[in-house]
This record gives structure tokens, sequence and C-alpha cells, in this order.
């Protein structure tokens, strides 16, 4: 039996499905503060972060559902100051802050109706 994997330990690149990639990369975009290049966009766009990629897959918006869980997280160092941020920003919040002794997070929906969460450790 081979013993070499060659898979990294790391994950490269998260996958979120959308309905209107125009509408969700302009989303993403603005949310990351990244500049946004001129649409139209293909069916799958990625989104270059710091310590991975994220890709936006319209490829079965046909049959799109929404994630009813959190898909991923976005950290933060300020929970409240991001909490103050997504209301002025207009970015669904579900509920508010959680907080515990070693972690706070806030769950938000993006503009295809995913729940991702933000967090502070």
């Amino acid at each position: 039996m081979e013993t070499k994997k060659n898979i990294a330990p790391y994950i490269g690149s998260v996958f979120v499905h959308v309905k209107d990639m125009n509408r969700a990369f302009n989303w993403y975009a603005k949310f990351l503060g990244v500049s946004v290049p001129p649409g139209p966009y293909d069916k799958v766009f990625s989104l270059q972060l710091s310590n991975l990629t994220l890709l936006l897959d319209a490829h079965r918006s046909d049959h799109f559902q929404p994630s009813e869980h959190p898909l991923f997280t976005f950290s933060t160092d300020d929970i409240d100051k991001t909490y103050n941020f997504l209301k002025n920003n207009n970015i669904v919040i579900i509920g508010e802050i959680e907080r515990f002794p070693d972690i706070s997070f806030v769950t938000i929906i993006d503009s295809e109706g995913n729940q991702i969460m933000i967090v502070q450790e």
C-alpha cells in the first residue's frame, strides 16, 4: 500500500454556491473590502483571501438552496465593532452576538441567503 498521500494538511479553498453570481460577487467584495473587477462574471469566480480562496459557484443556480447552517467563519478581533459595521451596512444579522468565555460570534446572511459566522476568539 502506498504511504505518501500528496494531500496538504490545510484547506485551500471553500465553495459557496450562489444563485446570482453578479449579486454574490459584489456582496462579498463590498463585505470584505476588496476591489471588484468589472463583470459579467463566469459561473465560478475565485476571490483570493489572505488564507484561502473563496470560490463562488453558480453552476447549479436553477436548483440553488441556501445553506441553513453557517458554511464557514470570518475572524474579527472586535465583535462589537464588527456588529456595528454589519448593522450600519444593512447586512442581515440572525439574532444577537453570542458570548462565551473564550469565543463570541454572530451569524449573518449573505446576498444569496447562505449563513456565515463572524467569530472573535
